[in-house]
């Protein structure tokens, strides 16, 4: 892949990312978690259903470990996010969350991007992608038998033929198209109108992730691109992706977009999309500042504009 441009740098950290946890994965055989977990410092966050548990000052909600012995969790138990020094970091999975919470207090996490702090956030984030992959993956994709979680969470093992599968990331391209002063954005379908955000999509098997961004800029506008040059990432937990930002400079302009893919796309000038940014023109509606669209476009604001 191509190395980073310094010039592509984002004006903030990239939400969901930054995640400050040692992973550990020495210390995630049965009997040193066990000792991780009686640890008086230890603690663990709270989910049900995907929502994450938010307590006293509008940050996620932690017990101790301890609390969680009795109460109804979903598979795999406790999951070992890692150590934050010398810390360690759980989550659970709430059958039924208003035994430490009220219901209203468990959050989508879409709803907390932009009011978490960037540490919290991460955590979350790979908490939310675990369970999401355990709950999705609960049979071996080679023989069919029932799977159990390994390691602290870190992977699960079949109970038949034994076979290990660990954390599915799902690789996806998000495309910032350039024509000189002009970007290209588009409109998925059922999307609110009015909502524009740069193009993306699934890199496939046996494609570089530039190989995928021509291919999908090109399926799903028309447009033909060159010279793609990596930006920067995102892990997005919406179930569990790695977005991943490319920039290519458009061939031809004509748009003829896949109606199954697009209902609108448009080129905008770096004036309309200024204005957009700044909330003085209403050109479109921007992308949120917690997606990698918004950071993307606002690194190509800041680039033009020195």
């Amino acid at each position: 892949m191509t190395e980073q441009n310094s010039t592509f740098a984002p004006d903030t950290p990239i939400p969901f990312a930054g995640d400050p946890l040692d992973y550990a994965e020495d210390k995630r055989d049965g009997e040193t978690l066990q000792k991780l977990i009686g640890q008086t410092n230890a603690r663990a966050v709270i989910l049900h259903k995907g929502k994450i548990g938010i307590g006293d000052g509008g940050r996620p909600h932690r017990i101790h470990p301890s609390e969680l012995i009795g109460h109804n969790l979903h598979n795999p138990g406790p999951v070992f996010l890692g150590l934050d020094g010398e810390r360690p970091i759980f989550a659970a999975s709430l059958a039924n969350p208003e035994e430490f919470l009220p219901e209203e207090n468990y959050v989508e996490l879409r709803g907390l991007g932009g009011h978490l702090p960037p540490a919290d956030l991460a955590l979350v984030g790979r908490a939310k992608s675990l369970f999401d992959w355990h709950h999705t993956h609960r049979h071996c994709v080679s023989c069919g038998g029932q799977t159990v979680g390994k390691d602290g969470g870190a992977k699960q093992q079949c109970t038949g033929c034994n076979l290990e599968s660990f954390p599915r990331i799902n690789p996806v391209v998000i495309m910032l198209v350039t024509d000189g002063d002009r970007i290209l954005l588009g409109r998925g379908p059922g999307w609110p109108e009015g909502f524009m955000s740069a193009l993306a999509g699934f890199v496939s098997p046996g494609e570089t992730p530039e190989e995928a961004a021509m291919r999908e800029v090109e399926e799903e506008s028309g447009i033909k691109t060159k010279n793609p040059k990596y930006m920067f990432s995102q892990p997005w937990p919406y179930p569990s992706q790695l977005m991943m930002g490319i920039r290519l400079e458009a061939i031809n302009t004509d748009i003829s977009i896949d109606p199954k893919e697009l209902e609108e796309a448009r080129w905008f000038t770096r004036e309309d999309v200024a204005a957009v940014f700044e909330k003085r023109g209403e050109a479109f509606k921007r992308p949120p500042r917690s997606t990698i669209a918004h950071q993307i476009i606002r690194a190509w604001l800041g680039e033009t504009a020195a």
